[in-house]
């Protein structure tokens, strides 16, 4: 098939996709665009009181789909109100915990950080949910399993699953094929990735660079996730392990990545010159590949960047989303979010009511088309007209590889000792092994302190 051809089939695969989301989907106004729907779970219609809901989705598409949700759930709703605050990521949690101190000014509903649930929970700054679901016979089994098993504390739920996320490679088809590389062969491996770099890297006449193809640490994305594509297990029995060859292998990658592109000054000054979409390093052209959250594909879609050629023209950025390149296996991993009611909250039945309604199978729907976020219920993830998108279909397929944080009680935020020592591996003045012997004899006294 000629490439016309096939622009011209992906564009008319796109539009009927667009046009069947407009036609399901809630109109602007917050009216159902077909007079109404079920949203797939049991609500009390007859519960009322005010509702509010702090987020940190101040991005224009995610603030919209935020809105969407809430105009749902008020006609779902109809006693009820719903006003959706917006807060910074930075700020929201700890003007939680302040509020629940302070024993006011909490909202009735947040969104909290899912793997950190359980340590929220253990401090005592969310309600337990666990009488509500039983009350209700809320269904748990419909949410992928980790997403579920992360929201509990002793056995108990302090929050129900709202998003989750996948981590993949996104690459730069137009750069791959001004390179003379394959725009629909990413590579699969770290050799590979380090191949692709030497055609896609760009230097300046000062030997600085204009264009990186790849570096480990730019994106949603860390050693962690790095290790793992290494044959690394980072929790077993219970325990952290952080002291383990796979780890100092990583890290020596990553150092191999930092010394090819000048040294972790350089590479920090390289980075400093983006900031948020539409002007970070991926929509300006100069990071080729890099991880990130399926989501993003949403972000790329609505600002549809372009990106300056060799030749100094302007063209479109064609992109691909693929599995993220390993050396021993293929990984992913995934965080996301909950829906809690914090503790002293005004109005929990009402609040109850409207998580119910906003982690309901229409309600996750709603959410994936608007965001691309995976959604944590695994049938709305089956969407069929989100798995018309051949990009969508591979994200529900990079789930099989994903996995996420495992909840360790004698030191939740264990990982700290590693981000502590990193800086120093990266700058040369501490050898991985050395780093990794550290951070894991920090946290093994930590662990038997706290037992």
């Amino acid at each position: 098939m000629k490439p016309l051809q096939k622009n011209l089939m992906h564009i008319a695969a796109f539009t009927l996709v667009l046009v069947m989301m407009l036609i399901s989907l809630p109109a602007p106004d917050g009216t159902l665009a077909q007079g109404g729907q079920d949203m797939g779970v049991e609500l009390n219609a007859d519960v009322s009181g005010d509702v509010e809901f702090w987020h940190f989705w101040g991005s224009p598409v995610r603030r919209t789909a935020v809105r969407r949700i809430v105009a749902m759930c008020e006609q779902a709703l109809p006693n009820i109100n719903v006003e959706e605050v917006f807060k910074p990521f930075g700020d929201i949690w700890t003007a939680n915990i302040a509020a629940v101190a302070a024993g006011s000014g909490m909202p009735d509903v947040i969104v909290e950080d899912r793997p950190q649930l359980p340590r929220i929970a253990a401090d005592g700054i969310e309600q337990n949910l666990q009488p509500l679901i039983e009350q209700d016979g809320f269904d748990s089994a419909r949410f992928w399993p980790f997403t579920w098993e992360q929201t509990l504390y002793e056995g108990e739920s302090y929050g129900i699953p709202f998003e989750t996320d996948v981590r993949v490679l996104f690459y730069n088809k137009t750069l791959f094929e001004q390179a003379g590389l394959d725009p629909d062969d990413p590579p699969e491996t770290w050799e590979e990735l380090w191949a692709y770099a030497d055609q896609l890297d760009r230097q300046n006449e000062d030997g600085s660079y204009d264009r990186i193809a790849f570096f480990p640490l730019i994106g949603n994305v860390g050693p962690d996730l790095w290790a793992q594509t290494n044959g690394h297990i980072w929790v077993q029995d219970g325990r952290p392990v952080l002291d383990d060859p796979a780890v100092a292998e990583t890290l020596d990658w990553i150092r191999q990545w930092i010394e090819r592109y000048g040294g972790w000054e350089a590479i920090q000054e390289f980075r400093a010159q983006f900031a948020a979409p539409p002007n970070d390093h991926f929509m300006s052209g100069k990071v080729a590949m890099f991880v990130d959250i399926g989501g993003y594909n949403s972000i790329l879609s609505f600002y549809r960047p372009s990106v300056t050629l060799d030749d100094g023209s302007q063209t479109g950025i064609q992109w691909g989303a693929a599995p993220i390149p390993y050396n021993v296996q293929p990984s992913s991993v995934s965080g996301g979010f909950a829906l809690s009611i914090p503790t002293g909250a005004e109005n929990p039945e009402a609040a109850w009511e409207f998580i119910k309604c906003a982690t309901s199978p229409a309600a996750q729907v709603s959410w994936a088309r608007d965001t691309y976020a995976m959604p944590s219920d695994q049938q709305a993830a089956q969407d069929p007209i989100l798995m018309a998108d051949p990009v969508w279909e591979f994200f529900v397929q990079a789930m099989e590889t994903s996995t996420s944080g495992e909840f360790v009680s004698g030191y939740s935020n264990w990982k700290e000792q590693l981000d502590q020592r990193y800086d120093a591996v990266w700058q040369g003045d501490t050898d991985p092994a050395e780093a990794l012997q550290d951070a894991q004899a920090a946290v093994d006294e930590t662990i038997e302190a706290n037992q």
